[in-house]
């Protein structure tokens, strides 16, 4: 399958789930992360759900995230197809941007440099940690910025994919993927370890 066949596969089986099924998956996700990782003092960015689209629900992950560490929200340029990162805090007012993404009002700007983890959407992705997006390159390019040292993990709903065909040089791969099932570490190159 084109990389183009793979996504609308997904979207597709996507629009299958109920909400229920929805919430199971999203628990099953946080539950097999935090058994993994809970980190302490690091500075972590997160996306957060678009419901229409049955992503992930990340938001019960960034609230116990945030009991220990700094946790970002991306907001999206469209015009530019490129993201800032926003500090979540108690005060944080959301709005919904055009395409219904939750996106923070107002709040600290970060440094892509200086984020240490990055929790990251998908469609698919295949054991040596390519994924596929929606295809516009937002995550390609914000992950190309952060530091060698930055830990790249994806979260879906789904099972690990065949492999993907049509890779390309500014495909950057995951380190580690979380699924209902457990968690996969990738044939990808892992960074140093945090500190």
């Amino acid at each position: 399958m084109t990389r183009e066949e793979i996504r609308n596969h997904y979207r597709a089986l996507r629009k299958e789930f109920t909400p229920e099924q929805c919430i199971y998956y999203s628990q099953q996700v946080t539950n097999n992360f935090l058994r993994n990782w809970m980190f302490n003092h690091k500075l972590i960015h997160c996306f957060l759900p678009i419901h229409r689209l049955r992503e992930v629900d990340t938001i019960p992950l960034v609230k116990r995230l945030r009991q220990n560490n700094r946790v970002c929200i991306p907001v999206s340029n469209f015009d530019k197809n490129n993201m800032t990162h926003k500090i979540l805090d108690e005060h944080t007012q959301f709005q919904d941007n055009a395409y219904g993404i939750p996106e923070p009002m107002t709040g600290e700007d970060v440094n892509v440099k200086d984020i240490q983890v990055v929790i990251v959407p998908l469609l698919a992705v295949d054991q040596h940690g390519n994924r596929l997006g929606y295809g516009k390159g937002f995550y390609d390019r914000f992950l190309a910025e952060c530091s060698p040292e930055t830990l790249f993990i994806g979260v879906t709903m789904f099972d690990i994919h065949d492999d993907l065909t049509e890779i390309d040089e500014f495909d950057i791969p995951l380190h580690y993927v979380v699924t209902p099932k457990g968690v996969l570490q990738t044939t990808a190159e892992q960074p140093a370890p945090l500190r």
